[in-house]
């Protein structure tokens, strides 16, 4: 006889569980399965049960360690990236600790999540939003700063939206497609169901919607568009704002 348990906390699972299997999201299949050999009870603090948790970090964040996958560099590309779900402030958060002791540019997944008082759900998300905006890089469990995201951490809050807007259009084609059709448009302005039309392609209407939720916060801290969210329509930003920017 077995019971199965959904948790979203790495550490939980590894506790409490003789096998750990990995799902992805969508579509949905086994990515990965890991078998726990420890007896109980168990010491989290001891270098098998750690070691065990950064094996189940690293699968969870690396690719290839999965099989054959588009990059996601790459798959962003596209306007139907599943972007993650990744609130701005908690990302700059988590990128400033990146910098500070006892990290000082490179962390452990699992600590940099114990220092940030983060669930696993709050942190891997927002940290492949740095990755895909080129603020940091993921490998084997660990996070690493680029250089951008050490100039980043130095720069001060209110210049951090213009690099944040030039690494979105630059690295997310959904924001860099609605900034070009803000561009081509006459009046300046695009319906938010025609965007969501366009994504409809790629994804069903409720990832679609949640896809473009972010990709408008995203969009409006970095000053690529505004939004109106109570006409549902898109607007170029102020003159000022486009320059600091710059175009697609």
């Amino acid at each position: 006889k077995s019971i199965l348990i959904v948790s979203h906390n790495i550490e939980e699972a590894v506790m409490m569980a003789d096998r750990i299997v990995i799902l992805s999201s969508d579509p949905g299949r086994v990515r990965a399965e890991v078998r726990v050999p420890f007896a109980r009870p168990r010491n989290r603090d001891s270098a098998q049960v750690r070691a065990l948790i950064d094996e189940v970090y690293t699968l969870m964040t690396s690719p290839a360690a999965l099989g054959p996958r588009v990059p996601a560099m790459a798959a962003a590309q596209q306007i139907g990236y599943r972007l993650p779900e990744a609130d701005i402030s908690q990302m700059e958060a988590i990128l400033d600790l990146l910098h500070e002791s006892p990290f000082f540019g490179r962390a452990d997944l699992p600590h940099l999540a114990d220092e940030a008082g983060l669930t696993d759900d709050e942190l891997l998300p927002a940290c492949e939003a740095m990755q895909l905006l080129g603020l940091a890089t993921i490998e084997r469990g660990d996070i690493t700063s680029t250089a951008l995201g050490r100039s980043y951490y130095e720069t001060e809050p209110s210049e951090r939206k213009v690099v944040f807007g030039k690494q979105l259009l630059s690295h997310v084609a959904l924001a860099a497609h609605i900034r070009r059709e803000l561009e081509e448009s006459e009046d300046g302005e695009v319906g938010e169901e025609t965007v969501l039309r366009e994504m409809q392609a790629f994804l069903k209407p409720d990832e679609a919607q949640r896809v473009l939720t972010i990709a408008i916060d995203w969009g409006r801290y970095g000053e690529v568009y505004g939004y109106s969210f109570n006409s549902g329509v898109f607007k170029l930003p102020d003159v000022e704002e486009a320059g600091a920017t710059g175009k697609v």
